[in-house]
């Protein structure tokens, strides 16, 4: 039996108001210079996800409204890049993220691909909490097991 219950960990570097918001229109046209300012977070303020590093997962991150979702970087079904995708809304108004390599389509509250059709694959999705100030934290069932292997450095 698996626990409802998330240990929520901070995501440094970036807020809630960093995040690209997908639902507003006047910025899906809007191209925005971006630079690496960091390890562990590639991409800011622009049309894209942004990807973070945390509890020693790649994770992409994306803003729908109110709304943050968090999932697995890489695709499931040929490994690319989620955070380079595009959120498109299904027709039974659905939030998915398309992958920008093959063009297929994952679900951001479930990580069931809806798109192609046929497929049993799942991304791995995780839930965001939105703090004071904006602060966002990742819910994971559990610390990552190199924390208690001695490979990470603190």
């Amino acid at each position: 039996m698996q626990s409802s219950y998330k240990i929520f960990i901070p995501v440094d570097g970036i807020k809630y108001s960093d995040l690209f918001d997908w639902s507003d229109p006047s910025q899906k046209c809007k191209v925005v210079q971006t630079s690496i300012q960091r390890p562990g977070l590639l991409r800011q303020n622009s049309r894209t996800g942004s990807l973070i590093n945390c509890n020693e997962q790649k994770i992409a991150l994306f803003r729908h409204g109110e709304d943050v979702f968090a999932i697995n970087e890489k695709c499931p079904h040929a490994g690319g890049p989620l955070h380079l995708g595009d959120i498109e809304e299904m027709p039974d108004n659905t939030l998915c993220i398309r992958c920008p390599w093959h063009s297929w389509r994952f679900d951001l509250l479930t990580g069931k691909v809806r798109m192609p059709k046929g497929q049993n694959r799942e991304a791995k999705v995780y839930p965001v909490s939105v703090g004071e100030n904006g602060k966002l934290s990742i819910g994971f069932d559990e610390f990552n097991a190199r924390y208690f292997s001695g490979d990470i450095d603190f």
